[in-house]
């Protein structure tokens, strides 16, 4: 009977550690504007300034949404609108040179600035979508995918997403 219980306490531990794992924070909103979301598991809760990302999580912009995010290992993200981004997997554990990101663009526009992961392992960067993997060989990367496909960007894309990533928005953007 003792044993029983020793084992169905290690079984809850082990359950309880990989559960805080996954929940681990990865990243932070540091801008938010219009509409915007963040879904974890089956539920959508309008994304704020410092909400904490979590492996998994989706980010998702509407016809006048935009997020900036910073990650964890310092990198930053713009998700311009009408984007869906997942996190599919994040580790960062440098100490034990456990490093990855793996990130999938459903749909929309993205600009990523690297972060640690990128400069110590840049193979471990890798952002996905529908037709195309993106890795990560320098410290910039701008992608959109729309309508199935890769599209190409503008200046005056490019200007737009990082606006909202230095917190200005599509004003500051227009002003340019």
């Amino acid at each position: 009977m003792r044993a029983l219980a020793i084992g169905i306490c290690a079984a809850l531990l082990l359950a309880a550690g990989e559960a805080t794992a996954a929940e681990a924070p990865i990243g932070v909103v540091k801008t938010v504007k219009g509409e915007a979301y963040i879904e974890r598991g089956q539920k959508a809760a309008p994304a704020k300034l410092g909400d904490t990302l979590r492996e998994k999580d989706e980010l998702v912009t509407g016809r006048d949404g935009a997020l900036g995010v910073i990650m964890k290992d310092d990198a930053v993200l713009s998700i311009g609108a009408n984007s869906r981004l997942q996190f599919t997997d994040f580790v960062f554990e440098p100490a034990e040179r456990k490093l990855s990101t793996v990130n999938r663009l459903k749909r929309g526009t993205l600009v990523y600035l690297s972060g640690l992961i990128a400069k110590l392992k840049p193979e471990a960067v890798r952002f996905e979508t529908k037709t195309a993997v993106c890795g990560i060989r320098g410290t910039y990367l701008a992608i959109a995918e729309q309508d199935g496909g890769l599209r190409d960007f503008t200046e005056e894309h490019i200007a737009r997403l990082n606006a909202v990533l230095r917190g200005g928005g599509e004003k500051n953007a227009e002003e340019k």
